[in-house]
């Protein structure tokens, strides 16, 4: 009976060691998305670890996944911000890619204000192609955090910050309002025309004449 006990006591330590390492090398995660741009918590972004295992973060940006091993790293991915690589267990904090804007009359919800232009200093970020003018797609992939000009024609222009994903806005009408006038693109320099050589008459060896 002695040696009974002796063949499975070492069988019972391989299982306690496989069980307590496993408790020591997983963890559940819990976190929260952030938005880098406007410190605020973000929904509906999808966290994953690898093919098989994710979660949504609620209202208040929260999410949960449990049971994975230590030091292990999440991806994130949501329309409007750039993908993210995070060590789990902290706070994810996104970056937007991209704003929606949405450009009304003032004092309307649902009144949209025609040949909108978004730009910065001389450059034109995103207008109107279409009318009525839908809803505006800025690309900030680079300029997240830094102000942009809003402008049409009959309304008075207003400056907004490039954070956040999405922007409902309003612009009051005014009498000669305008979107600053461009500048001019310099003209191309007037080519030179290169004179023509003239061939140069080359003498003849005439015979000289007999005695």
């Amino acid at each position: 009976m002695r040696h009974k006990y002796l063949v499975v006591i070492p069988f019972a330590l391989m299982l306690v060691v496989t069980v307590v390492g496993g408790w020591l090398n997983t963890i559940d995660v819990r976190g929260r998305v952030i938005d880098d741009s406007t410190g605020q918590p973000v929904a509906g972004v999808t966290i994953s670890y690898g093919a098989n295992r994710g979660a949504v973060s609620g209202d208040d940006g929260t999410f949960v996944l449990i049971n994975l091993p230590r030091g292990a790293r999440l991806r994130t991915s949501m329309p409007g911000y750039q993908p993210a690589n995070a060590d789990a267990g902290r706070d994810i904090h996104i970056v937007p890619g991209s704003l929606t804007l949405q450009v009304n009359e003032e004092g309307t919800t649902d009144t949209r204000v025609p040949g909108v232009e978004v730009r910065q200093g001389d450059k034109v970020l995103t207008k109107c192609s279409a009318e009525p003018c839908g809803q505006l797609v800025i690309t900030t992939v680079d300029i997240v955090g830094q102000k942009a000009l809003v402008c049409a024609p009959g309304h008075a222009s207003k400056e907004i910050d490039l954070k956040g994903v999405t922007l409902v806005m309003t612009l009051a009408k005014q009498d000669g309002g305008a979107c600053p006038p461009l500048p001019s693109p310099s003209p191309s320099p007037t080519p030179v025309p290169t004179a023509t050589p003239v061939p140069t008459a080359t003498p003849s060896n005439s015979p000289n004449a007999s005695p």
